[in-house]
């Protein structure tokens, strides 16, 4: 599911990325003037990255972005697969930072 093919160890790697980049300011300006450097340097690979257009879009107080996939699996869909949902639906939320009830 994931866009960008990463290595499973890498993801704390981007996680700590992502959080410095929340947190510092510096960082932030960072990666709003070059999202593709500041993830090279988080420990994606640059075949990874190449051809994409990486667009960052930065969550507020009263400002929420979700993000629509390009796709999903149909017939997962179809199956009502309670697994493949519950997945999405993470994936739609998580990223919010709003408790789940």
């Amino acid at each position: 599911m994931a866009r960008i093919a990463v290595r499973r160890a890498v993801v704390p790697q981007i996680g700590k990325a992502f959080g410095e980049a929340a947190n510092d300011p510096a960082r932030r300006d960072a990666f709003r003037a070059d999202p593709v450097g500041y993830l090279r340097e988080a420990g994606i690979a640059e075949d990874s990255l190449a051809g994409l257009n990486i667009v960052l879009h930065e969550d507020d107080e009263d400002t929420v972005h979700l993000v629509l996939p390009e796709r999903v699996d149909g017939g997962r869909l179809r199956a009502n697969d309670y697994d493949y949902l519950k997945m999405l639906g993470t994936m739609a939320v998580l990223g919010c930072l709003k408790p789940l009830s």
